[in-house]
């Protein structure tokens, strides 16, 4: 499957990191694997929604091999890529 995933950037769940399940004209539809399900997810403006553009590669790589998202393999993407993140501002 083709990773794509945003950071809101409004609202109560501002900052939170999520993956992108599809999308309609206005609206994407977002899964972090804990609260937002993927059974269930979060219907989220895109004006309030920040893409994430750089998707480490081996978090790609990781997401081609999913055949289906689960809400494990939502949440493992998303703290792999918090950890990912935080690395280099560690380094500083």
């Amino acid at each position: 499957m083709v990773l794509r995933m945003a950071e809101s950037i409004a609202g109560h769940d501002k900052g939170q990191i999520y993956v992108l399940l599809g999308e309609e004209d206005r609206d994407y539809y977002l899964v972090n694997g804990a609260n937002r399900l993927v059974d269930q997810p979060k219907r989220k403006r895109k004006t309030h929604v920040q893409l994430i553009k750089n998707v480490p590669a081996v978090l790609a790589a990781q997401a081609e091999a999913t055949e289906r998202w689960t809400d494990e393999s939502v949440r493992n993407i998303i703290r792999q890529y918090i950890k990912i993140r935080r690395k280099p501002q560690e380094d500083k």
